[in-house]
C-alpha cells in the first residue's frame, strides 16, 4: 500500500477514497449482507470439481504407443496403463505414478544398461515382464533399479537382467510378490544378485520367487522385514551385512550354497524358515559372523551340511543367542562352532539323525553355552517318572566324533568297522574315553512336531514310496545301496538256487519315541536288481539304510543273502556297500586312491585297473580326484 496525496491510498494497484471521518457501526443488513456473501463464496469454491487423476493408456495401437511418452505427458498421481505387447526400455520414473501392466507387457532394453528407473517417490510398478538388461557388474544393470523412497515393486517377472531389483538409498521401499532370475548364460559366481538393498532402511521384501540368481543381498539397511520369500538355487540364500534389526521369517531357502548369513548386526530375529539342501562347500543353513542378540525360533533346517555355524554369535558379553524351537534334522552337522563362542542358549530344539550333533571346530571343548530341553535322536537315556524329560543327561562324548571335529576329511570313515572299533575302545577303556563337549542335563523324550510350512507340498512327507529307479539317483544325503557284486559271485549258485533273494526285508518297524520312523516297511531284491528307496524328506530312508546295514536296532527281519542282519550283522554288511552322496577323498590320483582302499580292505590290487574301465574311469587314472566332477567321484566310490 502507497501513500498518495489528497488522502488516497493505492491498495494492489487499486485506488480507493480514504475518508477522514471515523468510521460507522456496521448496519443489521450489511452484517447479513456479508455472512451471505461469504456462504455463497464457500459453497462457489467447493462445488469447483478437484484436479482429478488420469489414467493414461499405452498399448501397440496407441493412444499412446510408447511408455516414455506416456510419462512425458503424466502427472503426480496419475496412472499409466500399459497393455499387453512389447515395448522398448529403458524406462525411467521421475514423477509420482502408478505404472500397471495388463496381460504382462514386455518391456525389452536388448540387453543394455538399467531396464526400469523409479527414481521419484510414491512410484508404483506392478505387472510386468522386464527383460534384456546389461551385463556389467561394475554398472550394476538390472531389471529394477529403485532410488526414491516410499516406492513400490511388485508382482513383476524379471529373466534375462544381471541383477534383479536393485534398492539404492531407498528408504521404505516395498518388494513384492516378484519372480527373479539372472542371466542364464552365466554361472552362478558370474550372475548378478536377484534383490540388493544398499543403505535403504525399512524396506519390505516379501513374497517374492528367486532362482538361479546369484544372492539376495541386505547390506546396511535397519529394520527391513524379508518375508514369506522363497529363494531356490543360487549362492547365498539370504545375506546380512549391517543390518540391525532385521526381521527375517516364513521364507523358503532351497538347494544354495548357503541359507542365511548375517554378519555384523545386531537385534535379528528369523523365525518360521525353512531351510532345506544347502551343499555348497560351507552348506551352512544358518550362519553368524560377530552378531548380537540374536533369536532364531520354529524354523526347519533340514538336508543341509551344517545346520549352524556361529562365528563371534554374541559377539559381545552383553549380547545373547537364543536358539528354541527349531527342528534340525538329517544334516551332516546340527550346530558348528568355534571354541570360543560362549553365551548362546539352545533350548526345545529337536536334533534328529544329525550325522553329529554338534562340531567344535579345531576339536575341544565348548566355551559357557546352555543346552537345555532339548531332543537328541541319540539319546540313550530313559525317563522314569514320566515327565518328557531324560532322567539321565544327554552327553556329547563321541571320541571318533572328536578326531572329525580336528580333522573332517575323517568323516569318510563314517559308519565303517574302524569306527566302531574306535567308539568301542572309547567304551571299553575309560583311559581314552574323551571329555564330554557338552552336556543336556534333561533332555526331551518327544521330538517337536514338524511344522505345516515345512511339509512336503506335493505329498504326505510320512509315506515312502519305493520305485524302480538307477540306484545312483537316490536323492538327499542318505546314501546309496549298492550290491557287492563279487561277494555275490562267489557264491554257490547251485547250493543256494537261482530264486535267491539279495535282501529281503520284512515288517520292519521302527520309532523314536512317539514318531513312528518305518511302519511295517516290506520289499525284497532280487541279484542283479537295481532297486530305489525314493521319498521326501523325513520319510525314513536313512533309518531303513541303517537298519539294512545293521546299525540301529528295529522290530522285524532284514536279510542280507540268508544272513540275518540282527545275529551277524557285520557279516552281513561284508556282502553290501554303502555309499554316500558326498563321497569324501584324500587329495590322491584316482588310481591312489583305489590303491589305498584296496590295501585298506585287503583286496586284490590288481582289479584296480578293471574296476575302473568298468565304471568308466580308466581314462581319467592319473587325474587327481579334486579335478573329478560330481558324478564322476561317485564312480569312483562304486568302485
Amino acid at each position: 500500500m502507497k501513500q498518495l496525496s489528497e488522502g488516497v491510498e493505492v491498495l494492489a494497484g487499486y485506488p480507493l477514497a480514504k475518508s477522514t471521518k471515523p468510521a460507522k457501526a456496521s448496519t443489521p443488513k450489511a452484517k447479513l449482507f456479508f455472512v451471505c456473501f461469504s456462504v455463497f463464496l464457500w459453497l462457489t469454491i467447493t462445488a469447483l470439481p478437484a484436479q482429478a487423476n488420469t489414467r493414461l493408456v499405452v498399448s501397440p495401437q496407441g493412444p499412446y504407443t510408447t511408455i516414455q511418452a506416456a510419462l512425458a505427458d503424466a502427472r503426480d498421481g496419475d496412472t499409466i496403463e500399459v497393455r499387453g505387447g512389447t515395448y522398448r526400455g529403458p524406462v525411467v520414473v521421475e514423477k509420482a505414478v502408478t505404472l500397471e501392466g495388463v496381460d504382462w507387457p514386455v518391456i525389452d532394453n536388448g540387453g543394455e544398461g538399467t531396464v526400469v528407473t523409479l527414481a521419484a517417490a510414491n512410484a508404483v510398478l506392478r505387472g510386468f515382464e522386464l527383460r534384456g538388461s546389461g551385463s556389467e557388474p561394475d554398472q550394476d544393470h538390472s531389471g529394477i533399479v529403485i532410488s526414491a523412497p516410499h516406492v513400490t515393486a511388485e508382482n513383476n517377472r524379471l529373466n534375462d537382467v544381471l541383477f534383479g531389483i536393485f534398492v539404492a538409498k531407498a528408504a521404505d521401499a516395498i518388494v513384492r510378490g516378484n519372480e527373479i532370475t539372472s542371466k542364464p548364460e552365466f554361472d552362478v559366481a558370474r550372475k548378478g544378485d536377484a534383490i540388493r538393498l544398499w543403505y535403504s532402511p525399512r524396506t519390505l521384501v516379501e513374497n517374492n520367487h528367486v532362482y538361479s540368481s546369484r544372492d539376495l543381498v541386505i547390506w546396511y539397511s535397519t529394520d527391513v522385514v524379508i518375508r514369506g520369500n522363497t529363494v531356490e538355487r543360487g549362492r547365498y540364500g539370504i545375506h546380512l551385512m549391517y543390518c540391525d534389526g532385521a526381521q527375517i521369517e516364513r521364507n523358503r531357502i532351497l538347494d544354495n550354497s548357503v541359507g542365511i548369513y548375517t554378519m555384523y548386526s545386531n537385534n535379528i530375529a528369523l523365525r518360521e524358515n525353512l531351510i532345506r539342501g544347502q551343499r555348497g562347500p560351507s552348506g551352512y543353513a544358518l550362519g553368524f559372523k560377530d552378531a548380537d542378540n540374536v533369536e532364531v525360533s520354529h524354523n526347519v533346517l533340514v538336508d543341509n551340511r551344517a545346520a549352524f555355524y556361529l562365528d563371534g554369535m554374541p559377539f559381545n558379553p552383553q549380547g545373547y543367542g537364543r536358539v528354541h524351537e527349531n527342528v534340525i534334522a538329517f544334516n551332516d552337522v546340527g550346530i558348528i562352532m568355534l571354541p570360543a563362542v560362549r553365551g548362546n542358549e539352545f533350548a526345545n530344539n529337536t536334533f534328529w539323525e544329525n550325522v553329529a550333533q554338534v562340531a567344535v571346530q579345531g576339536g575341544g571343548t565348548l566355551g559357557n553355552n546352555k543346552f537345555q530341553g532339548n531332543y537328541w535322536s541319540d539319546y540313550t537315556g530313559f525317563d522314569a517318572n514320566g515327565d518328557g524329560l531324560g532322567d539321565v543327561p544327554y552327553r556329547a562324548e563321541h571320541f571318533f566324533e572328536g578326531l572329525t571335529d580336528r580333522e573332517p576329511m575323517l568323516r569318510m570313515l563314517i559308519y565303517s568297522p574302524a569306527q566302531q572299533a574306535i567308539e568301542f575302545a572309547s567304551s571299553a577303556f575309560p583311559i581314552v574315553r574323551p571329555k564330554p563337549k557338552f552336556s543336556d542335563p534333561a533332555p526331551s523324550i518327544q521330538p517337536l512336531p514338524l511344522p505345516a510350512f515345512a511339509a512336503n507340498r506335493q505329498g504326505n512327507p510320512g509315506m515312502m514310496t519305493l520305485a524302480a529307479l538307477a540306484l545312483l539317483g537316490l536323492s538327499g544325503a542318505f546314501g546309496v545301496l549298492a550290491m557287492n557284486k563279487a561277494n555275490r559271485t562267489r557264491m554257490d549258485a547251485d547250493e543256494r538256487g537261482m530264486n535267491q533273494k539279495a535282501i529281503h526285508v520284512n515288517a520292519v518297524t521302527k520309532r523314536y519315541g512317539k514318531v513312528m520312523a518305518l511302519d511295517a516297511v516290506s520289499f525284497e531284491a532280487q541279484p542283479g536288481e537295481a532297486l530305489a528307496l525314493w521319498g521326501p524328506n523325513g520319510a525314513g530312508k536313512t533309518t531303513l539304510l541303517k537298519a539294512i546295514l545293521g546299525l540301529i536296532d528295529f522290530q522285524g527281519d532284514i536279510h542280507i543273502q540268508d544272513c540275518d542282519v540282527k545275529r551277524a550283522p557285520k557279516l552281513a554288511r561284508r556282502n553290501i556297500g554303502y555309499v554316500p552322496q558326498e563321497a569324501v577323498f584324500y587329495d590322491l590320483s584316482v588310481q591312489a586312491t583305489v590303491d589305498f582302499y584296496a590295501r585298506l580292505k585287503k583286496a586284490d590290487r590288481a582289479r584296480a585297473a578293471s574296476l575302473l574301465a568298468r565304471v568308466g574311469l580308466g581314462d581319467h587314472a592319473r587325474k587327481p580326484v579334486p579335478a573329478l566332477s560330481g558324478g564322476l567321484k561317485q564312480r569312483l566310490a562304486l568302485a
